[in-house]
């Protein structure tokens, strides 16, 4: 059976020390996904680690994507999810601001198969701008990137 195991991650180092580790340990980098607020965190982390290209949403791109950068600098507009790996797709583009809920990153979570009130645990993580590490694998793999995640300082979902 597949399950999807998260770790939060505070700096950016450790979350990299982290998949390195689950790639060390034989865990494909095609199976890893990151979760961000910040795309340069995304993108160090993609690039150090190999997990793919970091997506933003769509309409993302161009003079419409510049545009909704200064807008959100200008409090215009909500912050969106930053995203790699195979969750990106369904992650990136997702909502910061938990007030409207609507395509918030909860409900995206949400959709994931992540309980509701874990999902805002997860989002509240990623305001704070939090980095979440994520992988669906065999369930017997738990215990393994479980360890590999606290080796790494992974931070407790119900820290804050």
């Amino acid at each position: 059976m597949t399950v999807l195991i998260l770790g939060i991650f505070g700096h950016r180092s450790d979350a990299i020390l982290a998949i390195k580790a689950l790639q060390g340990s034989g865990i494909h980098h095609k199976k890893i996904s990151v979760l961000a607020k910040q795309k340069n965190i995304v993108e160090l982390i993609s690039k150090d680690s190999g997990i793919g290209k970091p997506e933003v949403g769509i309409g993302n791109g161009g003079l419409f994507g510049t545009a909704k950068e200064i807008a959100v600098g200008l409090n215009m507009l909500p912050d969106t999810a930053v995203a790699a790996g195979p969750a990106a797709h369904k992650l990136a583009g997702a909502s910061l601001d938990e007030v409207t809920g609507l395509d918030g990153l909860t409900v995206s979570l949400m959709g994931l198969g992540i309980p509701q009130r874990d999902a805002e645990g997860y989002a509240r993580h990623i305001n704070i701008e939090h980095i979440i590490v994520m992988l669906a694998l065999e369930q017997e793999k738990i215990q393994l990137v479980s360890s590999l995640f606290n080796k790494h300082q992974a931070i407790p979902l119900e820290s804050l």
